[in-house]
């Protein structure tokens, strides 16, 4: 198990971190000359929203290890775990057709595939330095749905919505919409109480004290 102060896990949490960033500006850059491209639209997508937040938590947990709240910190870092998997899976379940669009490979490459890796195997090797009570780690699910209300209230004003699970016309209806939904915020659930023990239970083991 690493610990977080080591060098080697200092530098890649900080160039992993940096990688999601650049990715994001770079995809940006791309899009921001074309004619319909509109800013709130790109930051409207969970995916731009969890890559940023990821690259920045993990520039800042190899810049400064040892500054901040232990416990606050290891709970950002557990929830954005969550939500980079889920990133992750969503895509390669309902959206990995072949069909990037504007999407420039590498870029898609980053923020779909290596961040949600980096930040699942950042938490499995390295050792948490607090417990993240059950408790909390439901209060997880509070950003993804904030993102859904976000994204449906916006979408049934201006007609566009950032996936084509969240458009009733591509899912089936409404009730399509909320069954995608559904399935979603349990394995969210789900993923939240099992990232939650991952850390406790390794936690526990390095707190335990040594048998006589």
């Amino acid at each position: 198990m690493l610990s977080s102060g080591a060098r080697g896990v200092r530098l890649a949490r900080m160039l992993l971190g940096a990688l999601a960033v650049v990715a994001v500006g770079r995809q940006f850059f791309a899009e921001v000359g074309l004619a319909d491209f509109s800013p709130v639209n790109f930051f409207s997508y969970f995916t731009i929203l969890s890559n940023i937040a990821a690259g920045l938590l993990l520039f800042r947990l190899g810049a400064a290890p040892g500054l901040g709240n232990r416990a606050v910190l290891e709970w950002l870092r557990g929830g954005m775990t969550v939500y980079m998997a889920t990133t992750g899976v969503v895509f390669a379940l309902l959206l990995d057709d072949g069909d990037l669009g504007l999407t420039l490979p590498w870029v898609n490459t980053v923020m779909h595939r290596v961040i949600p890796l980096v930040m699942l195997v950042d938490w499995l090797l390295v050792r948490p330095r607090a417990r993240v009570p059950y408790g909390r780690a439901v209060i997880w699910l509070t950003v993804p749905l904030v993102y859904v209300v976000y994204a449906l209230g916006r979408g049934a004003v201006t007609g566009w919505f950032p996936y084509p699970f969240l458009r009733p016309e591509q899912v089936g209806g409404v009730g399509g919409v909320v069954l995608h939904l559904f399935a979603m915020a349990v394995g969210i659930a789900a993923a939240s109480l099992l990232v939650a023990w991952l850390g406790n239970v390794r936690q526990e083991r390095v707190d335990a004290p040594l048998p006589v």
